[in-house]
């Protein structure tokens, strides 16, 4: 009888697990689909310098996602934590300026409300995004609110 027990909750175990990984890849299905072919990824460091200390966190993907006039663009940081006590999220940060300078692209906004969770984040305005895209690599800084954030990172290929 224990036996049984035994073996009918390793399957039920198995199931549960299989049901999320089929969820978690549908979930990283429905981000691809939604993403353009114009859309390019890079990794590097997410640096906010918030008032709980400095919140730095590596391996920090983005995404840039030009809009159909070629001189604007938003940017998605996924997993991003402007704080220690911050729990992850996706944030997308709409209209931002594209202008070609040579070979520099040259990026800026200001006063700009952020998405993260599918809803607004007014508290979080961005202001003073400056950054540039040289050959592989993108920096930009920003202030989220009151918290002054930098990203660097190469180009993923």
């Amino acid at each position: 009888m224990k036996k049984t027990v035994f073996i009918l909750a390793a399957m039920a175990a198995v199931l549960v697990s299989c049901d999320k990984a089929e969820t978690d890849n549908v979930k990283q299905e429905e981000v691809i689909e939604t993403v353009s072919n114009d859309t390019v990824f890079y990794s590097g460091t997410l640096l906010a310098n918030a008032s709980s200390g400095d919140c730095q966190t590596p391996d920090t993907r983005i995404s840039i996602n030009p809009s159909d006039k070629a001189d604007s663009t938003s940017i998605t940081i996924f997993k991003a934590k402007l704080a220690k006590r911050m729990p992850a999220m996706d944030i997308i940060i709409p209209g931002i300026t594209v202008q070609k300078n040579g070979d520099v692209t040259v990026l800026s906004a200001d006063s700009t409300i952020p998405l993260a969770m599918g809803n607004p984040f007014p508290n979080y305005t961005v202001t003073g995004f400056e950054g540039e895209i040289l050959n592989d690599e993108i920096t930009f800084s920003l202030k989220f609110g009151s918290t002054p954030t930098s990203y660097s990172g190469q180009l993923l290929k």
